[in-house]
């Protein structure tokens, strides 16, 4: 699959100056690699408390407990996030240097007949695991294309291969549904990360055309009816589905017995909900409107 960045204004992460360094790989990465692990998080302007490689301690936790709840978690989050960057980084760069030596016959310089067999031996795995490195490796170039919010969801390589195989059989922006779904349902199950197994689910339903039971088909033509196209399906589910996933929760009985729970966590949740209808309203105002510009072009076509 080609190696490409998403389009120009919807990544957040830059590219290297060298083109030549695989534009997969955060520029930040591309550039020290040997502290990938102490960077902060990518949106923050401040510097990690990983920074220099620094070791957390006891001492560093303080605060009410809710604040230590808050700091612990974060940092939790920031440190994971940048393992597994390293590790996308560490092959990526493992496979560029493998497809060279590949390409380049560099294995019979070193007195080997067989690729696999020496690359084996130099990075002390077995035989099998320099093809499976070399997969994954394009699975990550692949699935670069849903953007830096969506593939850093896919950090386990079952999941990279499903969305990998989506991405190439159905395109990306189906793909992009996919991923926004699991994300959709795995935090309704207090989780971060869509597992392959979950994504494979959501892509057989939503590229599954549904066929009634008692459907009546014509003896003289049995063609089969078009299948609904997969955005069009998470349209129809979102609009379907607010009531119970949004609206309810949010009834006065619901948040008075959320606050007599934990008051604490029902108004962190109320806020990350604040501030996601906002994002959507705008979304939809902007769907909206290219929906009536595409409705009032078709009626002057038509005319």
């Amino acid at each position: 699959m080609g190696n490409k960045l998403i389009a120009a204004g919807t990544s957040r992460l830059k590219k290297a100056a060298d083109s030549s360094v695989d534009p997969a790989v955060p520029a930040e990465l591309q550039k020290q690699a040997a502290e990938v692990a102490h960077q902060g998080p990518a949106d923050s302007q401040e510097p990690s408390v990983f920074s220099r490689g620094r070791v957390l301690s006891a001492k560093d936790i303080t605060g009410t407990p809710e604040e230590q709840l808050a700091y612990v978690t974060a940092r939790l989050h920031e440190i994971d996030l940048a393992g597994k960057r390293a590790e996308d980084f560490t092959v990526l760069n493992k496979a560029a240097l493998l497809e060279v030596a590949q390409e380049r016959e560099l294995h019979l310089v070193a007195g080997h007949t067989n690729f696999s067999q020496w690359a084996a031996g130099v990075l002390d795995v077995e035989p099998k695991y320099v093809f499976e490195l070399l997969q994954d490796a394009a699975r990550i170039r692949s699935i670069s294309e849903l953007g830096p919010d969506l593939a850093q969801y896919l950090t386990r390589a079952s999941a990279r291969k499903v969305m990998a195989e989506v991405i190439s059989s159905q395109g990306l922006e189906t793909a992009q549904v996919i991923m926004n779904e699991g994300l959709t349902q795995v935090a309704e199950q207090g989780k971060r990360r869509p597992t392959a197994s979950l994504l494979a689910s959501i892509a057989k339903e939503l590229t599954t055309p549904s066929i009634p039971a008692q459907e009546q088909r014509s003896e003289i033509s049995d063609l089969p009816a078009p299948s609904t196209p997969a955005a069009i399906v998470a349209l129809e589910r979102a609009a379907t589905s607010l009531k119970d996933r949004v609206y309810s929760p949010l009834a006065p009985a619901a948040v008075h017995a959320a606050l007599e729970a934990d008051p604490v966590a029902t108004l962190e949740h109320l806020e990350r909900l604040e501030e996601e209808m906002r994002r959507i309203a705008k979304r939809l105002t902007a769907a909206s409107r290219a929906a009536a510009a595409a409705s009032d072009q078709a009626e002057t076509t038509s005319s």
